[in-house]
């Protein structure tokens, strides 16, 4: 299988480009680091490893790449396809294996897989990391990803956030690094489409999951934005960036006065609630 090409440029230069102005504003890549790409096989992470594999003869600092793969035994998943296009790009890559059916299973998690999922493939990935010696552990999850991220945690009351672009791990031990959080969902899709991905099925829960999951939903919620406010993503991109923490409702980042009352012995106590509802 001879290396891939995209046919059309201009998707793939999009990404590339929006790859590289997230590391250099989230100083994600730094010289001599060893970096671990968690590869699923779909269209996010092959993305991510053209994109980073295209990077790494241009950049200004040197670094080393490790595709690694979290087999999760699922019916149809097709590694042999999506190792042997690892080895056609000259990409190390690494497989390791987990009974997922029978864990979620026992873990009664059958029917809300992602969560123990996300979790059972995130701790493989960091012993990976450990034993190849990588720093730093890049995962696929892109803008549109971060957005409906955003949307879950504030229609759950979880607070404003998402999932970070680079964040500490293993008690600051390693870097997870998110190189696509400026691009759109369907710019990976189109890079997909040019340079023919090979398709790779990872998961038989994604029937149930587009049904009734919560993701799903949200995703299918910001399709239907984009049509009223176009460029909906790109100004969640936006807001993101410029957070405004004083017209926010955290008491943690307001400049309050102190808060004091005099009680009838003339001493000062901190006001309670009942002050001012008795």
């Amino acid at each position: 299988m001879p290396m891939t090409r995209p046919s059309r440029r201009s998707a793939f230069q999009r990404l590339c480009a929006a790859v590289g102005h997230a590391i250099v504003d989230y100083r994600m890549i730094a010289e001599g680091d060893r970096i671990l790409v968690g590869l699923s096989g779909g269209e996010d992470s092959l993305a991510l490893m053209h994109a980073l594999t295209y990077l790494q003869r241009r950049a200004p600092v040197s670094f080393t790449i490790h595709a690694a793969t979290v087999d999760m035994g699922f019916p149809g998943f097709d590694l042999a396809t999506l190792s042997a296009y690892c080895q056609a790009q000259g990409w190390p890559h690494e497989v390791v294996s987990l009974p997922g059916e029978e864990i979620l299973a026992e873990k009664n998690h059958a029917r809300r897989p992602c969560g123990l999922c996300s979790r059972l493939r995130r701790g493989k990935l960091h012993g990976l990391a450990e034993r190849l010696d990588c720093g730093t552990i890049a995962l696929g999850q892109q803008l549109d990803d971060l957005a409906v991220s955003l949307l879950m945690s504030l229609f759950r009351g979880h607070g404003l956030k998402t999932m970070g672009p680079h964040v500490a791990a293993d008690a600051g031990r390693k870097r997870l690094i998110r190189p696509l959080c400026y691009v759109p969902k369907a710019v990976v899709h189109d890079v997909a489409l040019d340079m023919a991905f090979p398709t790779v099925k990872s998961c038989p829960y994604l029937p149930l999951l587009d049904a009734g999951g919560d993701r799903a939903r949200l995703t299918r919620l910001l399709g239907d934005l984009d049509t009223q406010y176009p460029g909906v993503r790109q100004n969640i991109l936006a807001s993101l960036k410029h957070v405004e923490t004083a017209h926010l409702l955290d008491r943690r980042w307001l400049q309050l006065p102190p808060q004091t009352v005099e009680n009838d012995g003339g001493s000062e106590r901190g006001s309670d609630a009942d002050d001012f509802t008795e």
